[in-house]
């Protein structure tokens, strides 16, 4: 009897829409390492270009949100994705151009990872904050999943976030949510614990502290973890265990680049 031949797996595929970090540590340019790290095709497409290094982000320059509307087009009709992630937006006029693009029927059952990125840690800013109410009324709902930091879930809930209140704070804020939260706990002090919100449980995660300068990119890298392993058909509270035992390998492999808050040493996927 002749055996039949393994079906070969279909290559899974991401898009990303967020800034580039010509440093090679965050934004697009991490995403893609990290997409590759997990397996998965990566697309990229830039919202906005920068100037920064491991010192921190000196200027911003927003792209065309017309041009990224034909981009992103362009690879819907040709290489479609099994997940979008979402990072820096820049300017209102991009985050329009984004809720277009994630408003598409054809999109609908694509899941979404928005990286609530607003700020850099250097105090750069990455969003235009007179669009705030169009990001949460516009973009979030379109969502998976955010991720927010702390100081970014303070901002978009409007209230100040303790490792305390934290599951209070997430209950009042997704109640009339239709997606899911992980806020990153990074900022807490002492050990950080991570508190993942979804079908209205709350389950929180943590880990000793890694005390090291080379953590430029972990919320870029968290996220686009969790879009690859999304992409590969885990859960959510699943893809949230790989992410986070990725970015914590990353950190423990960094190339030691630098004079700044370093990258992360992301490479192939061995968790």
């Amino acid at each position: 009897m002749v055996s039949q031949a393994a079906k070969p797996v279909r290559t899974k595929v991401a898009l990303a829409i967020s800034g580039s970090d010509p440093s090679g540590g965050a934004g697009l340019e991490a995403d893609l390492k990290t997409f590759h790290g997990h397996g998965v095709y990566g697309m990229a497409v830039p919202t906005l270009l920068t100037v920064q290094n491991t010192l921190g982000v000196f200027k911003v320059k927003t792209m065309d949100p017309a041009f990224l509307e034909e981009q992103v087009d362009a690879l819907l009709t040709d290489i479609f994705p099994d997940v979008i992630k979402i990072g820096a937006l820049g300017s209102r006029q991009m985050l329009q151009a984004v809720v277009r693009i994630l408003s598409q029927p054809r999109l609908a059952k694509v899941p979404v990872v928005v990286d609530t990125v607003i700020q850099s840690t250097s105090g750069a800013g990455l969003f235009d904050m007179r669009g705030l109410g169009d990001f949460l009324e516009r973009v979030l709902p379109k969502a998976t999943v955010i991720t927010p930091n702390v100081p970014e879930f303070d901002l978009l809930s409007g209230k100040s976030t303790t490792p305390a209140n934290a599951a209070a704070h997430l209950l009042a804020f997704g109640r009339e949510m239709p997606f899911a939260i992980l806020l990153k706990g990074g900022h807490f002090p002492g050990d950080p614990v991570d508190f993942l919100l979804h079908q209205g449980v709350i389950k929180s995660f943590t880990a000793p502290r890694l005390e090291t300068p080379h953590t430029h990119g972990t919320g870029c890298v968290l996220a686009s973890s969790l879009a690859a392993n999304l992409a590969w058909g885990r859960s959510l509270p699943e893809a949230v265990e790989h992410a986070r035992a990725f970015v914590r390998q990353s950190i423990t492999e960094n190339p030691g680049l630098g004079r700044g808050r370093g990258p992360l040493g992301i490479s192939a996927l061995r968790i």
